[in-house]
This record gives structure tokens, sequence and C-alpha cells, in this order.
């Protein structure tokens, strides 16, 4: 009878030892921690490269990358991005960095007004520094153009940073303009039929602490704009804003602002007085 019991506890350990050799085993996910919250890109280095992307127009073109991107985790191994111009792009995470996944994700800019498909993005964190390469395709009425960032570079902000707001304060003054570099210190207005006049941006912006990490920004045309500041980076909030010239209604659907030392990249999208929708990209310096 022992003999038949020692048997038996032989047998059944033997398949229960089988059953979990067999059976497959959950693998360990990298951790998306190191990626998650709110990244500004760095203020944009002409002579480094760093956070200008390159798009084949004619003749070529240099544009600046700035504003931020918030990285959360919907479910293990995943990582969503959500640009501050209203794009949600979806990541795989891997052993050592994030990866666009799918690749060929399309977004429509719903501050620009036109979409894009992402074709590649890699994104690294090493010692609370984030860099990325992204390729994309831009498509415009004309014509699809090529986007290539090899350089780009963010830091990680907190969500509420009063001290951040000093860096802003003063007067800021217009450069001379260069289409070559994201059209600095132009004014793009888009007529009826979707081209747009070209015209120097001129005069200053004056940003002012209200509180905590809020600033008001007043700009040529006598509007005052409420922006909230997070370390290197001031956003319009709330993101919608209308100011009225001339017994005409302005309003800005975005305005964002990097700055460093006494350098500052500025962009503001919005439709003008005469009911036009207008870009402008500044590159200002400090008084």
């Amino acid at each position: 009878m022992h003999l038949r019991r020692l048997a038996t506890a032989l047998v059944a350990t033997t398949t229960l030892t089988t059953l979990l050799a067999c059976t497959p085993q959950a693998t360990a996910q990298p951790d998306p921690g190191p990626y998650l919250g709110r990244w500004n890109y760095d203020l944009p280095d002409r002579a480094a490269m760093t956070n200008i992307a390159t798009l084949n127009t004619a003749g070529g073109a240099l544009g600046p990358q700035i504003g931020d991107i918030v990285f959360t985790s919907p479910e293990p191994g995943r990582v969503t991005g959500r640009t501050d111009v209203g794009c949600t792009w979806q990541f795989r995470v891997t052993s050592d960095a994030l990866v666009l996944d799918p690749p060929n994700q399309l977004c429509h800019n719903p501050t620009s007004n036109y979409s894009y498909t992402t074709t590649a993005w890699t994104v690294r964190v090493a010692e609370g520094r984030e860099t990325e390469s992204i390729t994309a395709i831009s498509h415009h009425a004309d014509a699809d153009y090529e986007f290539v960032l090899d350089r780009g570079a963010r830091s990680r902000v907190e969500e509420y940073d009063p001290g951040s707001s000093a860096l802003f304060t003063g007067t800021w003054d217009y450069g001379a303009p260069d289409p070559s570099y994201g059209g600095a210190n132009t004014r793009l207005t888009f007529g009826a039929d979707g081209k747009p006049a070209v015209r120097p941006e001129s005069g200053s912006i004056v940003l002012s602490r209200d509180f905590g990490n809020r600033v008001t920004a007043r700009t040529a045309d006598g509007c005052h704009w409420t922006l909230v500041t997070r370390g290197n980076t001031a956003k319009l909030d709330p993101p919608v804003q209308t100011c009225t010239v001339r017994d005409q209604a302005v309003t800005l659907r975005y305005f964002t602002i990097a700055a460093a030392g006494g350098d500052q990249v500025a962009q503001s999208i919005g439709t003008d007085a005469d009911g036009a929708r207008f870009t402008v990209t500044g590159l200002l310096t400090k008084r």
C-alpha cells in the first residue's frame, strides 16, 4: 500500500511539474515610469541643431520646436503621448526607449489646420533628460513635405512651478525677419484661397507676473493674454482667448513661448480683427 501511494504521488508530482513547464509564463514589461510626466522642449539651438527640424521645402527650411508633451501609461508596456497642439501618439516601451507603435500614425493638427503622418519617433531618457528623433510627412494643399528632427531634447517639469514665471517677466523685442528659420519674426496671414501673405512682425511683447505660475502677455496690438508657466515654457491658458481690436475680435488658439537667459522663441496662431487666420513666429531678446 505504501509503495502504491508513493507511486501515485510521484505521478501526480511529475504531471504538475510538466504542466508548469508547458504553461506560458508572463513576461515582465519594461517600466514606463522614467518617461511619464510633462516634458518641455529646451530652447532651440540653431548652432547645435538641437530642437531644429529640417523640411524639404524649396530651398530648404528650418523649424524651431517648442512646446510640451505629456506621457501617460494606459496599460503595461504602452505609453500615450499628447502634445500641446492636440495630437495623441501611441508608443511601445522597449528595454531602452519608447518607440512609436504602430508606425505611420496620422494626426490633424487642430491649431495649424493641417495634417501630418509621423513615420517614426524614438524617445530615450537618461539622468532625467529626454532625447528624441522624429521623422514625419507634413501634408499641405500644395504638396507633402518631409519633416526630420534628429536632435530633440526635453526637460521634465512640474505641473505647478511658481518659480518659473520669473524667467519670462520683462519686455521682449522682435528681431529681424528670417524666412529660412521657421519664418522667424514674420506674420503669415491666410486669405480665402489659403495662400499666405507675409509681412515682418515687429514691436515687443511685455510679460508681467500675475500670481503663482501665471503671467500676462501684452502684445503690440494692445491685447492681453494669460499664460501658465512651467519650466522654460509658457502656454496660453485657457487655451482659447479673445481680445477686442477696432471693435473686432482677435482670437488666439495657440500661444507658446520658450525662454532661456535673454532669448525667447514664441509662436502664436489665431484669427485677426479682419477674420483672417494668421501665424506669428518670433525670435525675441530681452531688453
